[in-house]
């Protein structure tokens, strides 16, 4: 069994799985870029690295979630970073969103070493990471998922496993494509709807109900009506990730003209300044164009 973990990256997403991993009973070691965010940590007995390359030093398990692809070019594979400090035996477990082929990279990487490696992303947000309850991708080898399955169990609600490395970022990007889908419909409808002259309270019943209805759509359209984009995933980040999905669909030649428009409007968004408030506020740039503020009466 798996007892000893570092983790780093301790933003939004991270410092819910941290945390959820030493409340489990783990010994933690911790690194952030902002050294601060360490500190919560450091008063619940989690020794603080100085390092990435310090912070894999003596766990059997190392884990994870960084903002961007250049952040895990600089934590993976830059000076001090963590294949500089991980040794034979060890297995790192990249909970990030990139494109499947920078976890092949990784993978071939830690291979080098004698280092198993998991890529292992997550869907949920801000609450579901500090409730433990993330929904988990991972992929690898099948006798590496099993040993560190047991530890996700901490983390999320339900665990996938999909066969081969790059797998789950695969997913991943799957996943967050129809996501930015989404609330690029949710905006434009609820737009429409108030053009028209409907009681927005009263679309949001039908949405709730309806065989269209998801849990994201109805969150998302309540907080929309009383104007609350309080960040659980910032819309500069589903800029981000469309970016990623893009390249990613490039390699495939799968087409993706939905996702083109969406990710005009999220440009559009981050332009005018958005770009912190939740992704839900894709549909302020809408509003723009439409002249229009959707709120409930």
């Amino acid at each position: 069994m798996i007892k000893t973990i570092s983790y780093l990256g301790l933003g939004t997403m991270g410092s819910g799985m941290a945390s959820n991993l030493l409340k489990a009973g783990y010994k933690l070691t911790v690194w952030n870029r902002s050294a601060e965010k360490c500190e919560p940590f450091a008063r619940k007995g989690a020794r603080v690295a100085d390092t990435p390359a310090d912070a894999v030093r003596d766990t059997e398990l190392v884990m994870y979630s960084l903002s961007n692809e250049q952040a895990v070019e600089e934590v993976v594979f830059g000076p001090r970073g963590i294949l500089s400090g991980i040794n034979e035996g060890q297995i790192a477990v990249d909970m990030s969103t990139v494109v499947p082929a920078t976890s092949l990279r990784e993978q071939e990487a830690y291979a080098k070493g004698g280092v198993d490696f998991l890529d292992a992303p997550v869907f949920g947000s801000k609450n579901e990471s500090v409730d433990a309850k993330l929904w988990i991708m991972a992929a690898g080898k099948k006798a590496v998922f099993e040993k560190v399955k047991p530890v996700l169990e901490h983390l999320g609600q339900t665990i996938h496993y999909f066969g081969k490395n790059g797998n789950a970022a695969a997913m991943k990007l799957v996943g967050n494509l129809i996501v930015a889908l989404e609330l690029e419909a949710l905006a434009e409808g609820l737009i429409l709807a108030q053009k028209a002259g409907l009681d927005l309270r009263t679309v949001m019943e039908v949405v709730k109900v309806a065989d269209f209805r998801s849990p994201l759509l109805v969150s998302n359209g309540q907080n929309i009506l009383k104007r609350d984009f309080s960040t659980s995933f910032a819309l500069e980040l589903m800029l981000k990730d469309a970016g990623l999905i893009e390249k990613f669909a490039a390699t495939l030649q799968s087409p993706i003209p939905a996702l083109r428009v969406a990710e005009k409007n999220l440009a559009s968004a981050v332009a005018f300044g958005f770009g912190k408030e939740n992704a839900s506020a894709i549909i302020r740039a809408l509003e723009k164009e439409a002249r229009v503020e959707v709120k409930g009466r």
